[in-house]
C-alpha cells in the first residue's frame, strides 16, 4: 500500500517498492542518507512538474520510485515529442546541477562550509551523480526512455517508439537484477540492485499499458462528452495535403474536437479528416505520414 499526501491540486505518493527501499536503508543505519535520497527524488520529480506546467501541461499526481518517479498528466505528452524531450530531461538536469554545485563546494570554490560531515557531502555527490546517470539510461519508465521515445516517435510512430523504449527498459531491469545477484557475493547491500532491476522491469511493463490507456482516454474523453451533451465545441483547420500529422497535432487543443479540411496544391478540397482518424494514423504509422496519405486510404 502506498503512502500519499495532497498539496493543492498535486497528489504526491510513494510507491510500496520505495517504502521497502527506505525501510531497508533505515534498518542498516542510514536514516539521514535515506532522508537525503527522498528529498533528491522529490526535487527531481518536482522539476519535471514545474517544466511541464510551463508548457501548460497538467500533472495531477507524482508517484515516487527509488530512482525517480512518474508524473501522471491530464494531457497526452507522448503526442508532443519535443515537449516530452524537454520535460523528461529536466529531472536529470536537476540532479546534474546539484552535483556540480556540491562538487564545486567540495573543492572549496565558495569559501564557506556547511554543518555537514564530509561523508554526507560525498553521499550527496554520489547520489546525484547516479540519479543523473541512471535516469538517463534509454529505457522506460526512466527519463532516458522518454527521451528515446521522443526521438523515435517522429520516425516510427508513438506505438512502435513506446514498444522499443519498453523493451529496452525490461532489458535494463533484467541486467540490474543479474548484476545485483552476482555482486551480492562481495557486498550484500548490492542486492538492492536486484530489487531495483525487478522494479524497473515491472514499471516498464506498466508503462506500456499506461501508454495505451493514455490514447484511449484522450480519444474517448471527447466521444463521451459528445454523447452526454450531444454538442461539442469544435475547431476546423485547413491544411495542404503534404502537411504531416506532427504539424497538424501542434494545433490541436484538448478542449475542442478537430476537423481538418485537406487541400491539394491548387487549394482544391480533397476531403475532411476527423481528429480520431488523424490520431489513429499517428499511432499506427508515425508522425511523418502526410494528410494525403491518410485521405487516399
Amino acid at each position: 500500500m502506498s503512502w500519499s499526501i495532497k498539496f493543492k491540486q498535486l497528489k504526491i505518493s510513494v510507491h510500496p517498492f520505495f517504502l521497502l527501499f527506505i525501510f531497508l536503508w533505515i534498518l542498516v543505519g542510514l536514516p539521514l542518507q535515506t532522508l537525503f535520497l527522498f528529498l533528491l527524488v522529490l526535487g527531481h520529480e518536482l522539476t519535471h512538474t514545474f517544466i511541464a506546467r510551463l508548457y501548460g501541461l497538467n500533472i495531477y499526481q507524482i508517484e515516487l520510485f527509488p530512482f525517480g518517479g512518474v508524473g501522471y498528466m491530464a494531457n497526452p505528452l507522448e503526442l508532443y515529442p519535443q515537449k516530452e524531450l524537454i520535460v523528461a530531461g529536466a529531472g536529470p538536469l536537476f540532479n546534474l546541477v546539484i552535483f556540480i554545485i556540491l562538487l564545486n563546494y567540495s573543492k572549496g570554490f565558495y569559501g564557506f562550509s556547511l554543518p555537514l560531515d564530509t561523508s554526507y557531502i560525498d553521499f550527496l555527490l554520489n547520489a546525484n551523480f547516479y540519479l543523473f546517470i541512471f535516469n538517463m539510461l534509454p529505457g522506460l519508465p526512466l527519463d532516458g526512455g522518454r527521451v528515446l521515445r521522443a526521438l523515435l516517435t517522429p520516425k516510427i510512430g508513438i506505438h512502435r517508439a513506446t514498444a522499443v523504449a519498453v523493451s529496452s527498459g525490461k532489458l535494463l531491469g533484467a541486467l540490474f537484477f543479474l548484476a545485483g545477484l552476482l555482486l551480492s557475493f562481495h557486498d550484500y547491500m548490492l542486492l538492492s540492485l536486484s530489487l531495483m532491476g525487478l522494479f524497473l522491469y515491472y514499471a516498464a511493463g506498466r508503462e506500456q499499458k499506461i501508454a495505451v490507456y493514455t490514447f484511449l482516454r484522450y480519444l474517448l474523453r471527447k466521444e463521451k462528452a459528445l454523447r452526454k451533451n450531444r454538442i461539442l465545441k469544435s475547431e476546423q483547420l485547413v491544411a495542404l495535403e503534404n502537411t504531416t500529422i506532427l504539424e497538424v497535432l501542434k494545433h490541436f487543443k484538448p478542449a475542442k474536437y478537430h476537423q481538418v479540411i485537406v487541400l491539394n496544391k491548387t487549394c482544391r478540397a480533397l476531403g475532411m479528416l476527423t481528429e480520431t482518424q488523424i490520431l489513429e494514423s499517428a499511432l499506427k504509422e508515425g508522425m511523418n505520414i502526410t494528410l494525403k496519405g491518410i485521405i487516399r486510404k
